[in-house]
């Protein structure tokens, strides 16, 4: 696990790194000691949903991992696909909102005194000008998910292109791909959540916000946790909160991103030097 977070912040280190898990009834009566990073299919989520468990470090395996139901409403649109780009993932960023207002942290390291997503550290402070640092201390339990699904380990088996994270940082992992959208969005100014959101809805194909079902139905469940930890309030009791239509309307500015998340702190800030 250790080794593959190095890789990914190696690689991706040069251009900058951006960026479910929840309690579930375990199915599966199998007590047998497990592969430590191992997945296993078939534990049963709240809204009776299929969700997968990878196997811990003392031999078990853990909490059932699930998608969030979606939020969004509606399907995509024929948004354009040239929103995406192939530059590299985010990384540092200003702690701007996206409603342009400044977000800086105060009295000490960005974030400082803010509680974790999922598993996640409290008082913990993070890099404000490194995403990937944000999410491995806010996010752990979903950033771990993540790293433990990747091309050798889908979610599903029958649909191998969908898994969250490459094992060697190489883009095909579907946050990285997000990502990359993102960060070309970055370049432009500040990222708000309509844009977040397309990328997301779209597996970074683009950031136009026609694409704007959260999650999308090929989303895998490590995935969508890893963006809800990031953008979601950290009092949230509904992951994906933060695409609904009531953050983001239709008509108006969506609202700001919420002091104390890592979008907030590290990941959508404006990049374009202007």
């Amino acid at each position: 696990m250790n080794s593959k977070r190095s890789i990914w912040k190696v690689i991706l280190g040069v251009v900058g790194m951006g960026l479910l898990v929840t309690n579930c009834t375990i199915k599966s009566d199998d007590d047998s000691a497990c592969t430590e990073g191992a997945k296993k299919n078939g534990c049963e989520c709240p809204d009776k949903s299929i969700g997968f468990q990878v196997c811990q470090d003392d031999g078990t395996y853990g909490a059932c991992s699930c998608s969030a139901p979606n939020v969004g409403g509606g399907s995509n649109g024929g948004g354009s696909s040239g929103g995406a780009s192939n530059g590299g993932a985010p990384s540092a960023g200003s702690g701007n909102d996206a409603a342009g207002n400044a977000g800086e942290a105060t009295g000490g390291a960005a974030g400082e005194g803010a509680e974790g997503g999922a598993g996640g550290a409290v008082d913990v402070p993070v890099d404000p000008n490194d995403c990937y640092d944000c999410l491995s201390k806010r996010c752990v339990m979903e950033w771990e998910a993540c790293e433990s699904e990747d091309e050798n380990n889908p979610e599903v088996s029958s649909v191998p292109e969908n898994y969250c994270l490459s094992s060697t940082g190489d883009g095909g992992g579907q946050i990285e791909k997000i990502m990359l959208c993102i960060t070309a969005e970055r370049a432009k100014g500040l990222v708000k959540r309509e844009a977040v959101r397309a990328c997301g809805s779209s597996i970074g194909q683009s950031a136009d916000p026609s694409f704007f079902l959260w999650p999308p139905d090929n989303m895998t469940g490590a995935t969508a946790g890893v963006m809800n930890c990031m953008a979601d309030a950290l009092d949230e009791t509904e992951p994906g909160a933060w695409a609904d239509s009531t953050n983001i309307p239709t008509n108006g500015s969506p609202k700001p991103w919420v002091d104390g998340t890592c979008a907030k702190l590290s990941c959508t800030s404006d990049q374009s030097g202007n």
